[in-house]
């Protein structure tokens, strides 16, 4: 199958346990990939990874962090896939939970054209789909005008991640970047029903290392060219469906 990375902090070990133990009973094998924490980051290589100018221009606050080394781990699990020329893989956080049902996903991802980029595998809203179309009879494929937020799992093509590599120095969120999907011409599309939920036991590790708090730098321009750029972002169809 599709092999399956988890990112997973050195310190967050019953993550790890819980569920690669899932993963396990259910027949599949992930590789555990270590996260960076931000806060343990100096601010010269902070600043090698993110463009704060640019984030000051282009994005509606300062980056934490959290959001930092969230995106640096991220950024990793891609080069990895470069690096050993992976055609596709399963990239997740460590704090979900997974259905038995996943394997059935993986399968299905594995039939489809090699046209997408990056399949949305979790969405913690219910967003539509603005195009879809059936696979079999459980699940469906589909493309977004709106790209659900987070990054907590899916999968991402070979050719995705050459794209999302060349977005370094970032200055944006990895899910708000992904969401501006037509800057990199990133194919992103959707499987549903989705087979992963938030372990709601475990506490987000950004907010861990945010003391729950995000940035407030920011002013009503800042939020108002954000919003404009969103809103235009968000009349773009996220990617073209598999034929």
């Amino acid at each position: 199958m599709i092999p399956i990375i988890i990112i997973n902090l050195d310190d967050s070990i019953e993550r790890w346990e819980s569920l690669s133990k899932q993963l396990s009973n259910i027949g599949l094998n992930p590789i555990r990939l270590a996260g960076t924490l931000g806060c343990a980051l100096s601010e010269q290589d902070k600043s090698i990874w993110a463009n704060h100018k640019k984030n000051r221009k282009q994005h509606h606050r300062n980056l934490t962090d959290g959001e930092i080394g969230c995106y640096i781990s991220h950024y990793r699990a891609w080069e990895k896939i470069v690096e050993d020329n992976i055609s596709a893989c399963i990239v997740l956080e460590d704090d979900l939970n997974v259905d038995p049902g996943f394997t059935s996903a993986i399968e299905t991802i594995e039939t489809l054209p090699k046209s997408w980029d990056l399949i949305k595998l979790y969405d913690g809203r219910p967003t539509p789909f603005y195009h879809s179309t059936p696979i079999d009879n459980e699940f469906s494929v589909g493309n977004y005008k709106t790209v659900p937020n987070g990054c907590q799992a899916y999968a991402v093509s070979l050719t995705g991640a050459k794209k999302l590599l060349a977005r370094k120095p970032f200055f944006r969120p990895v899910d708000i970047d992904i969401q501006f999907h037509s800057e990199i011409q990133l194919n992103v599309i959707g499987i549903k029903p989705y087979k992963i939920k938030v372990n709601r036991e475990f506490e987000s590790d950004i907010e861990r290392v945010n003391k729950g708090r995000h940035s407030n730098h920011s002013s009503l321009m800042r939020n108002l060219k954000y919003r404009i750029n969103m809103f235009i972002e968000r009349q773009k169809v996220s990617g073209k469906l598999p034929e």
